[in-house]
């Protein structure tokens, strides 16, 4: 039986031998990547992407959420340690509580932190508020619930419910009118 070879396409380097058709002669070059496959019009040599590979990409974007995670725990532990000291440090517990979801709900209404701090200390030229935080402020008649507001120019302190003063009488004598109900308000310029 004899072997029958398709015939070789033009230009293609084959050699007749003996008994017939014989298959064609390797024309097979040594591909080195100084010579990018030079004889070889299919063959292209290129050099290895330096792309990670997909399990590191997945390693690094896991270690990356797996920060975002222990950050925002954190955050919420500190937040819930704050507000727990913020309870406890209270006269009564309740009321802290309440004066709290009040305190949040003025700011709600009123439009954010900036506009209540406006409203109750005025504005200065240039000045920005940078944080507001929640606090105690001791005073001689005890602790006072309210907000310490800190701006580029001053340091504030207003109580988040009216407290009754009693204004002095003249002469020392006892005072003939009652008690009126004011905010109390401290600030420190820087």
């Amino acid at each position: 039986m004899t072997t029958s070879w398709a015939a070789p396409p033009p230009g293609y380097p084959y050699t007749q031998g003996q008994g017939g058709a014989q298959p064609p002669q390797s024309t097979a070059v040594a591909v080195t990547p100084a010579s990018n496959g030079v004889g070889n019009p299919y063959v292209i040599v290129t050099p290895a992407s330096a792309s990670p590979s997909t399990c590191q990409s997945l390693r690094k974007a896991l270690e990356r959420y797996g920060r975002k995670l222990e950050d925002g725990t954190r955050k919420a532990a500190d937040t819930t340690g704050n507000i727990w000291h913020h309870l406890r440090t209270a006269p009564n517990m309740a009321d802290a509580a309440v004066a709290r979801l009040a305190q949040g709900t003025k700011v709600y209404a009123e439009g954010g932190h900036d506009r209540v701090f406006t409203q109750a200390f005025g504005v200065v030229p240039g000045e920005q508020l940078r944080k507001a935080y929640a606090c105690y402020l001791s005073t001689s008649s005890g602790p006072v619930i309210g907000t310490l507001y800190i701006s580029t120019a001053r340091l504030a302190f207003c109580s988040d419910s009216p407290i009754s003063y009693h204004a002095p009488a003249a002469g020392g004598a006892a005072p003939s009118h009652p008690p009126e109900a004011i905010y109390y308000k401290a600030t420190t310029f820087s």
